[in-house]
């Protein structure tokens, strides 16, 4: 496994964890689900380890939309 990731990879990455969360909490959640993505994301901007970013966002997502189904 390659311990670093090109920004490419890492952006490739966070659009498939969208996606993902899109999918699993319904289309009825879509803009929350998306805002709450791209909140997370302005997180990290400017982190020095960006290889764990889509991660810690999915988990951060997941955790705010607890109960949301």
């Amino acid at each position: 496994m390659e311990a670093i990731a090109s920004s490419d990879q890492i952006e490739a990455q966070l659009d498939d964890v969208e996606t993902r969360l899109v999918n699993e909490y319904g289309p009825v959640n879509e803009d929350t689900v998306r805002r709450h993505v791209r909140d997370e994301r302005r997180h990290f901007t400017g982190a020095k380890v960006q290889v764990f970013v889509p991660i810690l966002v999915e988990r951060a997502v997941r955790d705010k939309l607890a109960g949301v189904r």
